[in-house]
């Protein structure tokens, strides 16, 4: 009886004991140093890095961080901070084996290397006082003759004191970010390039760098996003969009690599690079390119499944019949895909209309109607009232009159037709005697017979083609507004 009663309270008890212990391990310093090594081995330097300082911040005398501390800075090149990492782990720890023999090895090699034993000696006292006095111009200066003679790791010394001066010059710090990155300083590297972006956030090549980074310490999803920048800064940056494709890949995101890499051959046909990509990435799953080009097609999304059922049938190992069904979705889908397009030119152009008509409100009916030559073609905006609906072919069209206060059953020199792109809806507003206001392009000009009156305009008069309409009618709160596009 007492078993039942207090067995759900006491796993409860049991439960918050183990989740306390699981906060408590994600607290220490050796979680830190765990995370840290798995990315250390994925040489994923900066992420290793920053954990390993996490469990320095918690417990600033715990020998494994100053440990593996000291491998990245030896991994980056950063042999004196390594080195002091590895003493103070030996002195923390004066048993530990792993970091007695770095500390050793590096010993050695900083004696065998007489640059190096010269400065831990305070030979270079005079020069390095020289150095800390020059100038930043004067540094910048030495920095580039260096360069120019492929002393890149000397010329960083000297660019590093030019930026003490001017820390916020971009090209310095993207210079200086590049330097580092061809070292393999990922770090510092990033630190260059994050500085020149808040100097410089126009500036593609900096996000595409850092992106590149991200790639080389292998963290794609934070590359994608880099890449992405540079892309949105500058849209026809073949370098950013191909390596978005590889940051996709890297991330097993196939379809969207595919997507990417087919983009880079829009903008570039010839691109070596893209299509070896291609050509490798359907050969690894043709059919599943098959498969999912089929499914996007009987889907009706054609955009989707035509660079799929392309990659399959082009690069993909299918059977005769395969190819036979690949061929027919593929034209089907490229008539779908030009068929929109043609439609979004046209709607485009109507909504291009739209806006030019704003411009041309000085133009008047009758002045095109007593010379037409000049404004066929032109976006107009003119208003008026209905003064009847008819049809042809089965479409509806209008006849407006310009000037209300003049009779159109005898005098159809101030009214124009309004012919529509689409069929007009069944609406009590669109009707005679309403208001418009019309917004369309001259198409032609023609004689215009009122069908009330038998009347014939005395010159031939605007036809428009809308892009936009406006009914208002007495007796309705609310106008009927078209668009066309």
């Amino acid at each position: 009886m007492f078993r039942k009663q207090y067995m759900p309270a006491l796993m409860l008890v049991i439960i918050g004991i183990i989740f306390f212990q699981s906060v408590l391990e994600a607290s220490t310093p050796k979680f830190h140093v765990d995370v840290g090594l798995n990315h250390f081995y994925k040489n994923r330097y900066l992420e290793a890095y920053r954990e390993f300082k996490a469990a320095l911040d918690i417990d600033p005398r715990y020998p494994e961080a100053h440990y593996n501390l000291g491998r990245v800075y030896k991994a980056q090149g950063f042999i004196k901070e390594a080195l002091i990492e590895f003493q103070i782990a030996v002195q923390l720890k004066p048993d530990y084996q792993a970091a007695r023999r770095e500390l050793d090895a590096l010993k050695q090699n900083l004696e065998a290397d007489v640059a190096a034993q010269l400065k831990l000696k305070g030979k270079e006292t005079v020069r390095q006082t020289e150095f800390s006095s020059m100038s930043g111009d004067e540094a910048e200066k030495r920095a580039r003759q260096l360069l120019t003679q492929g002393r890149s790791e000397e010329a960083l010394k000297y660019f590093d004191l030019a930026l003490r001066d001017r820390p916020d010059d971009a090209n310095l710090n993207k210079l200086t970010g590049f330097l580092y990155f061809k070292q393999n300083l990922f770090n510092d590297a990033l630190n260059r390039y994050q500085r020149a972006q808040k100097s410089s956030p126009a500036d593609a090549e900096i996000p595409y760098a850092i992106g590149l980074i991200y790639m080389k310490t292998q963290m794609p999803q934070k590359a994608e996003s880099y890449f992405n920048q540079a892309i949105r800064i500058q849209g026809d940056m073949m370098k950013a969009q191909f390596a978005l494709g590889e940051a996709y890949e890297a991330q097993d995101r196939i379809e969207d690599a595919v997507f990417q890499f087919r983009k880079c051959l829009e903008i570039n046909p010839n691109l070596k690079e893209a299509k070896s990509k291609l050509s490798y990435l359907a050969g690894r799953q043709s059919y599943n390119y098959f498969s999912r080009g089929s499914y996007f097609y009987q889907r009706g999304e054609y955009e989707k499944a035509e660079p799929l059922l392309s990659m399959a049938r082009n690069y993909g190992s299918l059977t005769s019949d395969q190819i036979r069904q690949a061929d027919e979705m593929i034209n089907t889908s490229r008539f779908w895909i030009n068929r929109k397009v043609a439609q979004e030119k046209v709607a485009s152009e109507r909504r291009q209309t739209s806006n030019e008509a704003n411009i041309s409100r000085s133009v008047d009916v009758h002045e095109v109607s007593i010379n037409a030559v000049p404004y066929i073609g032109r976006a107009v905006e003119w208003q008026g009232v209905v003064e009847f609906v008819s049809s042809r072919k089965g479409r509806k069209y209008i006849f407006v009159n310009s000037q209300p206060s003049i009779n159109a059953d005898s005098n159809m020199d101030y009214s124009f037709e309004v012919e529509f792109p689409k069929d007009l809806p069944s609406d009590p507003r669109v009707a005679g005697k309403a208001s418009v206001v019309v917004k369309g392009r001259i198409v032609r000009v023609d004689k215009l017979r009122n069908e009330n009156s038998g009347a014939f305009s005395s010159r031939r008069q605007p036809v428009l083609e809308a892009s936009e309409i406006r009914f208002n009618r007495v007796n309705y709160d609310q106008p009927l507004v078209l668009q066309f596009f």
